[in-house]
């Protein structure tokens, strides 16, 4: 009775242990698979990444960033595009310090005299400490190659780069307060598309571009968390002219 017992005791065992592999294989079956035609999306975007990398290297930030563009962001945050989302973001990082460098070197100049032969104040300013959730680099959202906005970069000091699909640029200086108001036309950009709403703002930024033009935005945040700018204005009919995402 005794060895009966003890070969029972085993084999239960056994069975137990093969229960726990069929587990463990079941839970890994589970994990997310790479398609086909997501590994050619990542071979697509490797060598974009290293196309940007090499205009860094070698000094062309602007077109690195514009290289950058044929990403995109969203798509980032599928399984399998960890590496490629980290380094999409550190070259976008470094190539935003060297231009944003850049910008405050022209804006020293501009202090003197701006295209229309007077004098723009593109002081830099502290405002931006009171709402660093507001600084930083920005996505033009509802992107179109046939329009120029491409990229924004507000640094805490307030400088300003807006970098355009032709290549070109534009510095400025911002200043942001506080300002509540409802009614302000937006994008729903937790969507991913050109569906409108309107919204209620948390502050107005006021950018001053070297050209001695003034520019306003509203900014709030969207409701998966990101910090967005719109100006209100609308744009051909059922759009919107100006909205932009931090990302």
């Amino acid at each position: 009775m005794k060895k009966f017992r003890l070969v029972v005791c085993v084999l239960a065992t056994m069975m137990f242990a093969t229960a726990g592999c069929s587990s463990n294989s079941a839970s890994h079956d589970t994990k997310p698979k790479i398609t086909s035609k997501t590994r050619d999306k990542i071979s697509e975007y490797e060598g974009v990444i290293k196309t940007a990398r090499n205009l860094n290297e070698s000094g062309n930030y602007k077109a690195s960033n514009k290289a950058l563009n044929g990403i995109r962001i969203a798509d980032l945050s599928d399984h399998g595009f960890g590496s490629l989302k980290t380094e999409y973001f550190q070259l976008q990082k470094s190539n935003d310090a060297f231009l944003l460098k850049k910008a405050k070197k022209q804006n020293q100049t501009s202090n003197a005299t701006n295209s229309n032969g007077g004098t723009t104040n593109l002081s830099t300013n502290s405002s931006f400490s009171n709402y660093p959730k507001f600084a930083g680099d920005y996505e033009f959202y509802n992107y179109d190659p046939d329009r120029l906005q491409s990229d924004l970069v507000i640094d805490s000091d307030g400088t300003v780069l807006q970098e355009n699909t032709d290549g070109t640029s534009f510095h400025g200086v911002a200043t942001i307060s506080g300002y509540s108001q409802g009614g302000i036309l937006s994008y729903d950009v937790t969507t991913d598309t050109n569906k409108t709403k309107s919204i209620n703002s948390n502050v107005k930024v006021t950018v001053t571009w070297s050209n001695g033009q003034n520019e306003t935005y509203y900014g709030y945040t969207s409701y998966d968390g990101n910090s967005v700018l719109t100006d209100g204005k609308s744009y051909d009919g059922d759009l919107v002219n100006e909205v932009w995402v931090k990302y």
